[in-house]
């Protein structure tokens, strides 16, 4: 198949000559902070062009970061482009696909909008062989129960490989990441397959482009790059999602997780979404041509849905008038440095949550500042600003190695090279005596927390924990940390 390959920016315009009002973006950004839901990088295009785009510190716009389950819409995408291509069929048998018995008949379409007939209690059990997840008998027919299915999607990847004989982004790399201008990106691997479920890092630009072309029915930069009827049938509401047990909403508030779920993606109350865990969107609202990407921190996404729809509403009004005002202190506001260190206070421990602190060590460095050493990580510099630190994860010599010899440990590569975190800190000493130190994780939504009295007792974790693991599940290919 020919590439497409676009490598040029977005078109940058004004907010008001896209129609939104500077006011708007800047109230917006301002929420997210100020309600503690930890931003940390925003994007939103309208009519294929960028009108804002904004990173909390220590999150860069061009760093690729880690988005969880919005990986899914690439997986389902893949499908698409095998149906498209005529090497698979939506009502195909997963099975045959991968090669194994499936005395459930459970389809391609099945695994789409995870109506595979498992409960949720089942899908807990099933891991990362698609082979367990044909075998166990299904609680409910195929067909007719929703159940948030991450093995389905894992399964759907596998079936891209067995198909294609190649990884689930090498095959996208010329239908799809090449024609939207997304650079070399990194997907964790599960026994051995791209994860397909999780483990994409992304930048809000890369979830932004995505999402023009799914708003456009899969035309970007004038090109036809997904297909047209693929594109229509993934954003439909296939599986009733209402008795869904998913994040919260408020009292008389619509639950954007109880309106449906298509071909890996979301409907909600405008449009439908790429959606991961922690916060991590890409929200397509073909009816206003606007696309909101973002990446955060939050245990109440719903939350974070609720200032974009006041955001959007925003929008529909200035539409509605025909106008979308600004002003120059609004332009102002929005455009200014932000940094999520100055909503540290409305940022806190999660407590229940795993964390390994055996060992960790809070100390006063020589000239200013603390030296943190992080079971798991080494020994982290801390200052007044943030400091950027890349980790490389080593190993003791081998046995009869000479001394001083030092290995890298072969694990580290059974993820595809995967042995670096990037990380930064800051701390601050406080009126009390006490000291405060963040450790974020730039290539994930995570971050750790440190807090030493000043009688030095030591209170460590994480802000919200990463899924599957700690400090290890983060570590990235030097790739994803780039220059």
């Amino acid at each position: 198949m020919t590439s497409l390959p676009t490598t040029r920016a977005l078109a940058r315009r004004t907010p008001e000559a896209l129609g939104i009002p500077t006011a708007a973006l800047a109230a917006l950004a301002d929420r997210l902070q100020d309600e503690g839901l930890d931003p940390h990088a925003l994007l939103i295009a309208r009519h294929g062009e960028v009108a804002f785009e904004t990173a909390w510190a220590p999150y860069r716009l061009d760093r690729p970061a880690l988005v969880y389950s919005a990986s899914k819409t690439y997986t389902s995408l893949a499908i698409g482009f095998l149906a498209d291509e005529g090497r698979l069929g939506l009502d195909d048998s997963a099975g045959a696909l991968l090669g194994v018995p499936n005395p459930h008949e459970i389809t391609v379409r099945h695994l789409l909008t995870m109506n595979t007939g498992h409960s949720a209690e089942q899908i807990e059990r099933v891991g990362d062989d698609p082979r367990m997840l044909m075998a166990i008998d299904p609680a409910h027919a195929p067909g007719s129960h929703f159940a948030y299915n991450s093995p389905a999607t894992h399964a759907l990847s596998a079936i891209v490989t067995a198909v294609t004989g190649e990884a689930l982004t090498a095959y996208l790399r010329p239908r799809l990441l090449d024609p939207l201008g997304i650079g070399e990106r990194w997907m964790s691997s599960r026994g051995g397959i791209e994860h397909g479920a999780s483990g994409y890092h992304l930048t809000v630009d890369d979830l932004a482009r995505t999402g023009v072309m799914l708003g456009a029915g899969g035309v970007f930069a004038g090109a036809q790059v997904a297909p047209a009827w693929y594109v229509e049938e993934m954003s439909r509401a296939w599986s009733v999602t209402a008795a869904f047990d998913g994040p919260p909403a408020g009292p008389s508030e619509v639950n954007d997780w109880a309106l449906g779920y298509g071909y890996q993606v979301w409907r909600g109350r405008h449009g439908f979404r790429l959606d991961g865990a922690a916060g991590q969107f890409a929200l397509v609202l073909p009816e206003r041509d606007l696309v909101i990407a973002y990446q955060g921190a939050t245990l109440d996404p719903q939350a974070t849905l609720r200032a974009f729809w006041a955001f959007v509403a925003a929008v529909e009004t200035a539409d509605a008038a025909g106008e979308a005002a600004g002003t120059v202190a609004a332009a102002a506001d929005a455009v200014r440095p932000r940094d999520s260190w100055d909503a540290r206070d409305r940022l806190t421990i999660m407590a229940e949550a795993p964390f390994d602190a055996a060992g960790l060590t809070l100390t006063d460095a020589a000239g200013g500042g603390w030296t943190l050493t992080l079971p798991g990580v080494g020994a982290l510099p801390v200052g007044a600003g943030w400091h950027e630190i890349v980790c490389e994860k080593q190993a003791e010599p081998a046995a009869g190695a000479p001394e001083g010899a030092a290995q890298r440990d072969p694990a580290c590569f059974s993820n595809a090279g995967a042995d670096r975190l990037a990380l930064a800190t800051r701390g601050e000493q406080r009126p009390d005596g006490s000291v405060l130190v963040h450790v974020v994780d730039t290539t994930s939504p995570h971050r750790a927390i440190v807090h030493r009295d000043a009688d030095g007792r030591i209170a460590a974790g994480w802000r919200i924990p990463p899924l599957g693991g700690g400090w290890e599940v983060l570590r990235v290919p030097a790739s994803v940390i780039g220059g």
